[in-house]
């Protein structure tokens, strides 16, 4: 079995050198590519990512001169993805790699198609704290996804994953995925998992993709209202 993945990277000058290194660290001894995408990035990260994929085979580069939206960043990793599992991972380092490879090996040994991270404790002041309680609240109650985190950590089988239609921005892309494996009937598996404090960098979830990300589940939630009624026999 294998592995792709994906790093979203917007500014990320301080850490994302530590998350390579990490990440290879941690599958050493598996068959996989670490896709990074560079949304953008203002800082030093172009010419650190470079660096590093000009040295290691297993890093694939993806350059935007214009940050366009970690949904856009993701489906382009997921594109390029080429082996049998795909996951992402945010170069702060919140999710580690090495709780990645335990969610895939376990993925493996049972055959599963999507394993999703069941955070044991998060690292989130007490605002961050709030705003994903409120969010999830939403999630459950208006799209009926009662996943604890949305957002969490999550490995997919790639060929299930690039058969879903992913095109929403900002974090919808999250919960297209999770309502497209229930569309097909996907069981969700929960993986416990560690969460840490973020490495370096500061959390991109200002008022503008807050307010965004709230009418992405409003829209989904209507999107879905419409399609079970079309689906309801005459």
């Amino acid at each position: 079995m294998s592995i792709s993945i994906i790093i979203p990277v917007y500014n990320e000058e301080e850490c994302i050198e530590l998350c390579v290194e990490e990440t290879q660290r941690a599958f050493q001894d598996t068959e996989y590519e670490i896709v990074i995408v560079n949304d953008g990035s203002t800082d030093r990260s172009h010419d650190i990512i470079s660096r590093l994929a000009a040295r290691n085979g297993y890093i694939q580069y993806i350059f935007y001169p214009e940050n366009r939206g970690y949904s856009h960043a993701i489906r382009q990793g997921i594109q390029r993805a080429s082996k049998e599992y795909t996951s992402y991972l945010d170069a702060d380092l919140q999710y580690l790699p090495d709780e990645l490879r335990k969610m895939y090996e376990f993925a493996v040994q049972n055959q599963y198609a999507f394993l999703l991270g069941k955070p044991t404790r998060k690292y989130y002041r007490l605002l961050r704290r709030l705003m994903s309680f409120v969010y999830n609240l939403l999630v459950a109650k208006l799209l009926h996804l009662r996943v604890g985190d949305a957002n969490s950590l999550k490995l997919i089988a790639t060929q299930t994953l690039k058969g879903l239609e992913l095109k929403r921005e900002f974090g919808g892309i999250e919960l297209e995925i999770l309502l497209g494996l229930e569309e097909r009937s996907i069981p969700i598996t929960f993986f416990p998992i560690r969460v840490q404090e973020r490495f370096a960098g500061k959390s991109k979830a200002g008022l503008t993709i807050i307010f965004s990300t709230l009418r992405q589940i409003i829209d989904l939630r209507r999107s879905r209202d419409k399609s079970s009624r079309k689906q309801k026999p005459i």
